[in-house]
């Protein structure tokens, strides 16, 4: 049974602040019990096309450990007291190569108890192998491809934050449907990210006997999408699909209205609910139906907390997918040393064993393969520039998604 970590979740309500590494920190490994600080691996991409992604990640890992410590610190077990640092050296642009490099340099340095981040999932897959090797225990807090879990071995130690690609994939498409369209044309990134979720996109659609009119495809960071789209626009699509960054599908959107391609437009991706997303799109971004992990106006206390911390962290209105997942990602860290760890060998085991009942966006905890259990997405649609929420998901089973309400 899950030991009930309830003292972390408790750690939403602390106050915002950041923290970098202390390259002197004392060997986890090899000190004696007690309190110290326990320096945790934060990567992403933090310069390159994706850097705001990068930006956020760095934001939701700092708060987490900003609130773990002026909580007190680990709450729990041989290292209750001890604080969290959070070292986000470990810049990888989305490039797989440097995801492993970065991972390797954490896995030779014994002072780094964990590794938090990730932005797509290639460079998540690629990484994987070197972590789940060394038994170092690493969160990916944006990438939820299924082919970072297949990629582990039987250590157990790699754990996926957010909720699966056929979440995010299944709960648009059925938005879609439920909303009477019948002709969506799809377009999206190619990658394990883009191709993922456009994949589970069509099977969903599939099921409901439904096939997608056109399905085009680009690379991330190309800025002119008028070929696909004017292919697309000869299909007579009623919708379109997209799926890519924020910058991507910001000018997917410009370049729609500038063809005439004048279609509802659906987000499977968790892109469009970002503060960059929305800046960049301006009035074009109307209408637009997405998903996010937060419910802006969801009224627990661990969720005011959340958004409330972050809105003075960052003065973003929103609390973004990568920050979200980082942030828990954190959080997971701190109530599994708070449930007994006392080194980087022993925590994988100990994640396993959490239960956050709210960490601000819901319940965290993991499976025995280290996939999220129970994660929420909700749907909204853009008015006024703001993401309106209409209703929510919830991860049900690995290939099940069933309809919640919104708690307000």
């Amino acid at each position: 049974m899950k030991r009930l970590v309830i003292a972390v979740a408790a750690l939403t309500l602390a106050v915002a602040c950041s923290s970098s590494a202390d390259e002197s920190a004392t060997t986890v490994t090899t000190a004696p019990v007690g309190p110290r600080d326990l320096v945790i691996a934060v990567g992403g991409p933090f310069s390159g096309d994706d850097r705001a992604t990068g930006d956020q990640i760095k934001a939701g890992a700092k708060l987490a450990a900003a609130q773990v410590n002026a909580a007190g610190g680990i709450a729990g077990g041989p290292l209750q007291g001890s604080k969290i640092v959070i070292d986000d050296g470990f810049d990888d642009a989305n490039v797989p190569q440097r995801a492993v490099d970065n991972m390797r340099r954490a896995v030779d340095n014994e002072k780094y108890i964990a590794f938090v981040g990730s932005g797509l999932s290639d460079a998540s897959v690629a990484a994987v192998s070197v972590a789940s090797q060394a038994g170092l225990s690493y969160l990916t807090v944006l990438a939820s491809s299924p082919k970072i879990l297949d990629a582990a071995t039987a250590q157990k130690c790699v754990f996926v934050v957010p909720p699966t690609f056929l979440a995010y994939s299944f709960s648009v498409a059925d938005e879609l449907l439920q909303q009477g369209y019948r002709k969506p044309a799809i377009l999206h990134a190619t990658g394990t990210y883009g191709d993922g979720i456009a994949d589970y996109f069509v099977q969903r659609l599939k099921e409901k006997g439904v096939e997608p009119v056109a399905n085009e495809t680009f690379t991330l960071g190309d800025t002119d999408f008028t070929t696909q789209l004017g292919r697309i626009k000869a299909q007579g699509p009623d919708s379109l699909v997209m799926v890519g960054l924020a910058k991507d599908d910001a000018l997917i959107v410009r370049q729609t209205e500038q063809l005439g391609l004048n279609v509802a437009v659906f987000d499977p991706g968790g892109i469009t609910s970002a503060d960059s997303f929305l800046k960049d799109a301006g009035p074009m971004a109307t209408g637009i139906v997405g998903n996010t992990p937060t419910d802006s106006l969801r009224n627990t206390p661990a969720a005011v907390a959340l958004r409330t911390a972050y809105t003075a962290a960052t003065n973003e209105s929103v609390v973004p997918d990568p920050a979200v997942f980082a942030y828990e990602g954190v959080l997971a860290v701190a109530a599994g040393f708070a449930d007994g760890a006392t080194t980087r060998l022993e925590l994988s085991d100990h994640i396993h064993a959490i239960s956050i009942p709210d960490s601000g966006v819901g319940r965290l905890e993991f499976g025995a393969d280290g996939s999220r259990l129970g994660g929420r997405l909700y749907i909204f649609q853009i008015v006024g520039g703001t993401p309106v929420l209409t209703t929510g998901y919830e991860q049900t089973g690995p290939m099940a998604v069933e309809k919640i309400k919104l708690e307000r």
